[in-house]
């Protein structure tokens, strides 16, 4: 047997056994109950990418959820009482597993007012979560569960001091922290000349709206 035919097998070997792998952690999940631990948003249920982009509606944290298949870099789930299926997809610009961002977004643990984390944030914080909004003074941990959690491959580490969002493909939204607590938030978007870009920048609470 020649060497490229050894890499070659070798190469299908890796690919099924991470196959099976991936199978075996999907098939331990179905049938169970979760819940999201943030915000999710969603113009189209089965496209959701975990770029987070920040339009449409929102399917609230602490919703219950059933699994059906994680595979393909795409969770499939259904919250409970709707027939819709919803399809979180592991963008390929993205730095972490498929598991990986299910364990990010989903628990066994009931999630809400008075459970899990969220228990644990300001009762300051508790509007903005429910709202999908952040404002200056929120901690980490409430703009997670309000905002979701930002692209990995711009923000890689959550220990930054800076977390980049986007709320469409050329449109961001950064948010400065100290001390864990959010004091600046910048919106950034294309301006009028091509190459540019403008930003306005809220140290107040929010972000600023345009003049109409």
């Amino acid at each position: 047997m020649g060497k490229n035919q050894k890499v070659i097998i070798s190469l299908i070997i890796m690919f099924v056994l991470a196959l099976a792998c991936s199978t075996l952690y999907a098939g331990s999940l179905t049938g169970k109950k979760y819940y999201t631990m943030t915000n999710i948003w969603y113009e189209n249920p089965n496209d959701i990418l975990s770029t987070n982009y920040h339009r449409g509606v929102i399917l609230p944290f602490g919703t219950k959820i059933g699994i059906h298949s994680i595979k393909n870099r795409r969770i499939r789930f259904t919250p409970d009482g709707s027939g819709q299926i919803f399809t979180l997809i592991n963008v390929k610009t993205s730095t972490i597993t498929t598991e990986e961002l299910f364990n990010k977004y989903f628990s066994t643990e009931p999630v809400g007012i008075g459970l899990g984390e969220y228990s644990e944030v300001a009762e300051a914080d508790r509007e903005n979560i429910k709202n999908g909004t952040i404002a200056i003074g929120m901690s980490k941990k409430a703009v997670l569960m309000a905002y979701g959690y930002p692209p990995t491959h711009k923000t890689p580490l959550l220990t930054s001091d800076i977390w980049y969002y986007w709320y469409a493909r050329l449109h961001k939204v950064n948010v400065y922290f100290k001390d864990d607590k959010v004091f600046k938030i910048e919106k950034i978007e294309p301006a009028e000349f091509p190459g540019f870009t403008k930003s306005s920048v809220d140290s107040a609470g929010g972000i600023k709206k345009k003049a109409k």
